[in-house]
């Protein structure tokens, strides 16, 4: 496996040091790797799909298109775990040419995977904010469903598009042509997840202010406080109406209620401050997350980079840093369902 390519010329590979052609799993190792990716696939595993179990069990879960986005991103957090087990296959078991070919078909699926999941998830709740009406009116589990399916066929295609039409083979081995394009891809979807982040934040934000701007309005009793703007919760419409603080009464079906004018609403500076804060902490778990799965984009740029200026031989040093790599990009898949189970009291119920 280390001879030279029956496919590509030198200069299209990743090399060693030495001048041979890089093998992305026999990578040597240290046994605090092993171990550490070993406890990862132990947690991780688990917990992942215990909360895919639950949302596909519970119909209360599955009904919801936001919680459809969010199995997408379980699932797709789930498949990181495979380039972890083909790697431990090959240390452990089976150091053969076709599990270094299964590791190869894999690279970059997970991550391009998980930041379409999670732009979609960030669509979702862009039109739920500014377009309640319309995404109460038109976004169903059953669309959501499709919609993903799609977006991850379109993407696992784009991705091994070389490899599909037959402009490459699947060697144990890292082409060139083929890091671009993963580096491309993921580069694009992780500019989009972060400006889409910010974007959805900052309306998070406005319609939290707007929810506490209240204006006089009379009537037989005395003096009302009403709300400018309908409240947004779970990307659904309703009039809340409060004619003294303490005292508030919903109408989910959005007409006005015969006592009173609608969408009346008080919220205390407290639980103001903590919603703020919530939508503050959700912000910088995403983007944490999101620059996380995205070293590998950062490393595989700094590459191209180096590669252009010194040449091959003089950048073969980055290959240490690939294993490391892969060894924090399942952190992620570890903490996030942990994290997911305690902010959500439908899938601790579940």
């Amino acid at each position: 496996m280390n001879g030279s390519s029956n496919n590509y010329s030198l200069e299209e590979i990743v090399l060693t040091r030495n001048g041979e052609i890089y093998n992305p799993v026999d990578v040597r190792e240290t046994i605090f790797l092993i171990v550490t990716k070993s406890i990862c696939c132990l947690i991780g595993i688990p917990l992942n799909v215990a909360i895919a179990i639950s949302i596909i069990r519970h119909r209360q879960l599955r009904c919801k298109p936001r919680n459809i986005f969010l199995l997408g991103i379980v699932l797709s957090y789930l498949s990181f775990f495979l380039p972890a087990i083909i790697e431990l296959i090959y240390w452990g078991l089976l150091p053969i040419e076709w599990v270094c070919q299964g590791y190869v078909a894999l690279v970059g699926v997970p991550r391009a995977l998980l930041l379409m999941n999670m732009l979609l998830a960030l669509v979702d709740r862009y039109v739920a904010i500014n377009h309640p009406l319309l995404h109460r009116g038109k976004m169903t589990a059953r669309f959501a469903s499709v919609v993903i399916i799609i977006s991850s066929v379109f993407i696992v295609f784009s991705i091994k598009f070389v490899f599909i039409v037959g402009l490459g083979t699947i060697r144990c081995e890292m082409w060139l042509v083929h890091i671009k394009i993963i580096t491309l891809i993921l580069a694009i979807l992780f500019v989009s997840c972060t400006a889409l982040n910010v974007i959805v934040y900052r309306q998070t934000k406005t319609h939290l202010s707007d929810s506490r701007t209240l204006s006089p309005s009379s009537n037989d009793d005395g003096m009302d406080w009403t709300a400018e703007r309908p409240i947004i919760i779970d990307g659904s419409v309703g009039n809340v109406r409060a004619s003294a603080p303490g005292n508030v009464t919903n109408d989910p079906s959005g007409t006005e209620n015969a006592d009173g004018p609608a969408m009346s609403i008080h919220v205390g500076r407290r639980k103001f401050s903590q919603m703020e804060i919530e939508a503050t902490r959700t912000l910088i778990i995403g983007v944490a997350s999101l620059i996380v799965t995205c070293l590998g984009v950062i490393l595989a740029s700094s590459f191209f980079i180096c590669r252009f200026i010194f040449g091959q031989s003089e950048c073969s040093n980055y290959n240490w840093m690939g294993p490391y790599l892969r060894e924090l990009l399942l952190f992620p898949a570890v903490y996030f369902p942990i994290v997911l189970i305690l902010r959500s009291k439908e899938l601790m119920l579940g």
